[in-house]
């Protein structure tokens, strides 16, 4: 599985990889991870491999799951962010197969 999270509204840097300060922002408006998984029940489980924050690699990320028709609902533990305590969802819904012509 690959997660990539990026915040709205996120400045350009320059090609030559901008200030530190800009430099600073985008890596605190973006997250990456990938690895296996697992299904445990109502939980799954992400294996990090590969992160753009290195502390997560070798750590699983536990997140309940929810199976309802055409979505998956992802929902994180209440973890720390920027200074607050966040809940984050994650909707995944199935779109409906085109018809061909």
């Amino acid at each position: 599985m690959t997660a990539l999270i990026s915040y709205g509204g996120r400045r350009s840097l320059s090609f030559g990889g901008g200030t530190q300060e800009g430099q600073a922002e985008a890596f605190k408006t973006f997250l990456a991870y990938a690895g296996r998984y697992t299904l445990s029940g109502d939980k799954v489980i992400h294996h990090i491999e590969i992160s753009s924050i290195q502390n997560y690699v070798g750590k699983d990320l536990v997140r309940s799951i929810k199976f309802e028709g055409d979505r998956i609902t992802l929902i994180t533990p209440p973890t720390p962010v920027n200074g607050k305590t966040q809940i984050v969802e994650l909707i995944w819904q199935r779109l409906p197969a085109a018809k061909s012509a």
